[in-house]
């Protein structure tokens, strides 16, 4: 998904697209709750005014709608059940717009989604030239055309034989951080992580690119102790909406997903699918705090009264995108191991390691790659690649633990830039280096890493015929959380053989609603490495962001880690090559066993 570039459709595209489409289709039998009835649905205002709605179902596939008092519209509709819940699904015939309703059959309650593509030409992304930041992006009301917006409502219907309402669908953190398996009856599996109370990670095990997570914006209400309403936006990517119901107590849910899909034709389409709970991981939330107020962080940005406003992490505007031309520009002035430009600003880095000092080592794997190492200082040595010349550069080197060091340095004058990151156990000689390079990404400005796997050579070292390091799913379904200083924390969630996800705790103030409950959330492809039981390498590339390479070398046993980042500053006008480090806490594990296939995990 990461590799997609979905279209940047114009609106005359998007109306083509949805006008040739009809009502949904479903491949499990459509419910007849609904057929004969007539509902009245009322919703309540909580910011934006809401539409008033009456149905009449004629069948189970046509319904008759009247919208806000006007004319009445035979609209093709689907609907599902689960449980005491209905969920029914149709779009206004002749425009970009429609509705999707949970109601509960049970008590009168409702939600409802109103669901549309915009009616005006967005502004292209390329167009914006310069980078915006987090509360630019959510109060811009920058749009694209592809994009279904939503509104979700909460309030009650009327209907013969159905009490009346004396309570609503609510907010909660009831659903926060759970890990599902799902499998669908159109064929899909999927893994659902309902990370915040605005974000969730999905992973497409069954698809060739089944090893990404992709994170979107999303919405929840609890319906019963069991049973919630969940919406996602698969915004910078397809731009499709689902909303769906899902019960932990059968591990069932019904959904329903519109939209444009990779071949920009028109989606609408009911299902059902059956689940498998992996796990839950830690949250973070004050014990008292229910989640039924947005906390503070997240208010404002997201304006109640401006309709389909929702908190997005616009990935593709959020850092500036620098051509190869204006990267090659800053090579001569690259920020080695300052913090200045970084969000991982660290207070929390591991101790300097004096072991590599005075020492000359020889780097070499199993491939023909070879690097020769001369610490002639405390934090200066002089190397040089196989068939190259020597050059000096700034080090630095960590204390990973006992007799292993990693260390990492940026080759000086690099075009494009470059950056050599090394794990050396003195205890066994295995040896890995990674080769960061800015160049030949997706985009310009992606660093593409290379892992040589070998040993090395220096006096007093044994020298491993056979053994090496490797790459490994030991982490694969853990949750830790960092902290890298005062000003900055995350949860990382290890939630595919190759790619993970982040939440950005937020801050704010103890006492608050939602306090340190979790922000932003973003996902990245990622690499995972087994130095020693209990120390690991985790490196990751932000494809669709930043670009920029980090490399985490992690120690479980004193839950600190170290490393080194290459990339660009927000505004793309430095290149870093910083140091970081930070604290851990154990926040959890999922049991993934069997979710992944061997060609996920090889």
């Amino acid at each position: 998904m990461y590799r997609i570039n979905y279209s940047c459709l114009n609106l005359e595209q998007v109306k083509a697209a949805v006008l040739a489409g009809g009502g949904p289709v479903s491949a499990s039998e459509l419910s007849k709750a609904l057929v004969s009835k007539e509902i009245c649905i009322e919703l309540d205002n909580e910011g934006v005014a809401p539409p008033s709605l009456k149905y009449s179902f004629k069948c189970e596939k046509k319904l008759v709608l009247t919208e806000n008092g006007g004319e009445p519209v035979e609209c093709a509709y689907g609907a599902l059940e689960l449980g005491k819940y209905v969920l029914f699904t149709h779009m206004v015939p002749g425009t970009l717009r429609g509705y999707t309703a949970v109601l509960d059959m049970a008590t009168g309650r409702a939600a409802v989604t109103e669901m549309w593509f915009i009616d005006y030409e967005g502004t292209p992304v390329e167009k914006l030239n310069r980078p915006l930041s987090a509360d630019d992006v959510t109060n811009l009301g920058f749009f694209v055309n592809r994009e279904v917006e939503r509104q979700v409502y909460k309030g009650r219907f009327v209907c013969e034989g159905v009490p009346a309402a004396e309570s609503r669908f609510f907010r909660s953190f009831r659903l926060d951080n759970k890990m599902v398996k799902w499998d669908d009856d159109i064929g899909r599996q999927r893994v659902f992580t309902y990370v915040t109370n605005y974000f969730s990670t999905m992973v497409e095990v069954d698809t060739p690119d089944g090893e990404d997570v992709i994170t979107f914006p999303s919405d929840y209400l609890q319906l019963d102790d069991c049973t919630f309403f969940y919406d996602v936006g698969e915004v910078e990517y397809a731009g499709r909406l689902s909303v769906e119901v899902i019960d932990l107590y059968t591990m069932k849910k019904i959904g329903m997903t519109m939209g444009i899909n990779e071949d920009d034709k028109f989606e609408f389409f009911l299902y059902t699918a059956k689940g498998r709970y992996l796990g839950q991981f830690a949250t973070f939330y004050d014990f008292n705090d229910d989640g039924d107020v947005a906390p503070p962080f997240m208010s404002k940005r997201v304006n109640p009264e401006v309709k389909g406003s929702r908190c997005t992490y616009r990935t593709s505007v959020l850092s500036g995108q620098p051509t190869a031309e204006e990267i090659n520009a800053l090579c001569g002035n690259v920020v080695e191991f300052e913090q200045a430009g970084s969000s991982m600003a660290s207070g929390n880095k591991m101790e300097y390691s004096r072991q590599c000092l005075g020492k000359k080592i020889t780097f070499r794997d199993d491939d023909g790659f070879e690097a020769e190492l001369d610490f002639f200082a405390a934090e200066q040595l002089r190397f040089r690649l196989k068939g190259g010349d020597w050059a000096k550069a700034e080090y630095r080197a960590f204390q990973l633990d006992a007799d292993l060091v990693y260390l990492g340095f940026h080759i000086k004058e690099s075009c494009p830039p470059r950056g050599l990151i090394f794990a050396l156990d003195f205890t066994n000689g295995c040896a890995t280096c990674i080769d960061a390079v800015m160049a030949d990404g997706a985009d310009p400005h992606d660093v593409v890493e290379k892992y040589h796997f070998g040993y090395m050579v220096t006096e007093g070292v044994p020298v491993p015929r056979t053994r090496r390091h490797g790459f490994t799913r030991e982490l694969l379904g853990r949750s830790f959380t960092w902290t890298y200083s005062k000003m900055m924390s995350s949860q990382h969630i290890y939630n595919s053989p190759t790619s993970y996800s982040w939440t950005i705790f937020m801050g704010g103030t103890p006492g608050d609603p939602g306090y340190r409950s979790g922000g932003f959330v973003w996902s990245s492809p990622c690499t995972y490495i087994k130095l020693r039981d209990d120390v690991y390498i985790m490196t990751w590339v932000e494809q669709k962001w930043s670009g920029s390479f980090t490399t985490a070398a992690m120690n479980l046993r004193i839950m600190h880690d170290c490393g080194f980042t290459l990339g660009l500053t927000h505004t793309a006008d430095k290149l870093l090559f910083h140091a970081m480090g930070a604290f851990a806490r154990d926040a959890g594990r999922a049991d993934m066993s069997g979710v992944y296939t061997l060609r996920h995990l090889d």
